[in-house]
């Protein structure tokens, strides 16, 4: 085992010892944490992509930092209870998507940690507006035990225990309760958009650090029109319908159209230099799409799977006059990081219960900072360690790491023995290290 693998292990739950940025978090910077839904990083011009264009987020690129190597677990779920807790599903609880309403039981404990709550309790005000997904919302609303002082979210079944749509004509809760007529024939995402930038603007004029978390929908199927596609009027036949694909480019454009204008609100209110903006998202994009990598390649969605077209997604952080603009990071990232990342730039404390999570904020700054040598993933019970040439998951199977565009490996290749059997112990020795399930 390694000296670095060694320092991570140190204690239960696997925590890095964080030295603080005293002049950073002394300033309590803003935080604008931007989460796509279902979107790889095949999607993206600024990494490659080249079927659709996003200019507000190449200009979060250029104007920032590009971590290549971030990974989410392959569903939404489970990636939004480990970015939230910083810890793994295998200990958070939450190991599979929701989607049914016989899972009404299943749902991220308020027992668990919060970055969000840290930040509370640090000074900032908190608001999430879009897709909160870590429960049921119509059986436990936990939104506001996890620090979030204010919301607008999609609820996923009525009272009824009936699906809804999220788009246009959406099923809205606004701090618990139901919103129906000032959300008519309008599209949730504009109406997610009005909230987020209104919060933004009452905290600048209070002069109040804030935490604003826009988890959008965009771009989850259902796929629709858009209020800027040139075709309207087509709805998917039922809330669990895909829609059609075809709209799926315009879902794109139009997420990025609305980070355009939150950087734009930003920069009008004169505080694009006390805030970060961090964007993300929550797994690879859908199994039914393809898109274009460089000169050509075809990339298939793999969401739902614990491949890296299920896992590899953006991470961009800008932060004007800190962050130096249009540099890269190739150290490995998962959801789990955030939350110490964000304790450290903010100077808010960290829970006195063991987190996962290692800071990438040094990282950021130009500093080697200790970067992981091994990430974390899971999918229900499927579990997987990687590095940045092998996967091991807990079937004791090993596969090499291949481009996106490549198909994944297959198993126990044993073409490099010496090398993989290397492999093989170290991650070996991770997952020992992690231990069983615990609560």
């Amino acid at each position: 085992m390694s000296t670095q693998l060694k320092h991570d292990m140190l204690a239960a739950g696997v925590i890095l010892c964080l030295a603080t940025f005293t002049s950073v978090a002394s300033e309590k910077p803003n935080v604008l944490l931007i989460l796509a839904d279902d979107l790889g990083v095949e999607c993206l011009s600024s990494y490659g992509g080249t079927s659709h264009r996003t200019p507000h987020l190449d200009r979060l690129a250029k104007e920032g930092l590009r971590f290549t190597r971030c990974f989410s677990n392959p569903l939404c779920s489970p990636s939004r209870g480990t970015l939230l807790t910083g810890r793994y599903p295998f200990q958070n609880g939450l190991k599979v998507v929701l989607h049914s309403k016989k899972q009404g039981n299943i749902y991220l404990r308020p027992s668990q940690p919060s970055f969000v709550r840290q930040l509370k309790q640090h000074g900032y005000a908190t608001q999430i507006v879009g897709k909160w997904h870590v429960s049921l919302e119509h059986k436990h609303k936990t939104i506001c035990e996890f620090g979030f002082d204010h919301y607008l979210t999609w609820g996923i079944f009525d009272g009824q225990g009936r699906k809804t749509t999220r788009y246009w004509n959406p099923y809205l809760m606004r701090d618990g309760r139901i919103i129906a007529d000032e959300v008519k024939d309008r599209y949730a995402p504009d109406v997610n958009l009005e909230a987020h930038l209104d919060f933004i603007k009452a905290s600048a004029k209070n002069k109040t650090p804030f935490l604003a978390c826009y988890a959008t929908c965009l771009p989850h199927y259902p796929w629709e029109p858009t209020p800027d596609s040139k075709e309207q009027g087509y709805r998917a036949p039922a809330p669990e319908h895909k829609g059609d694909p075809k709209y799926f480019p315009d879902m794109v454009a139009y997420l990025d159209k609305q980070i355009g204008v939150m950087l734009q609100t930003l920069d009008e209110l004169g505080i694009a230099q006390s805030t970060m903006v961090l964007f993300l998202a929550d797994n690879g994009t859908d199994r039914g799409l393809v898109n274009i990598w460089g000169d050509g390649k075809k990339v298939a969605g793999g969401k739902g799977t614990m491949t890296d077209r299920g896992t590899h997604v953006p991470l961009l952080v800008r932060w004007p006059g800190r962050i130096k603009a249009g540099s890269t990071c190739e150290d490995l990232v998962d959801f789990s990081d955030l939350f110490p990342t964000l304790c450290e730039l903010t100077g808010a404390k960290l829970p006195e219960q063991p987190i996962h999570g290692h800071s990438f904020a040094p990282q950021l700054f130009g500093k080697p900072g200790q970067p992981r040598e091994w990430i974390h993933l899971q999918n229900a019970d499927g579990r997987q360690v990687r590095n940045s040439d092998y996967t091991l998951d807990n079937q004791n199977q090993l596969r090499r790491v291949v481009a996106l565009w490549e198909e994944p490996a297959k198993p126990n290749q044993n073409k490099e023995p010496e090398k993989e059997a290397a492999a093989r112990k170290t991650l070996q020795a991770v997952f020992d290290a992690l231990g069983k399930e615990t609560r």
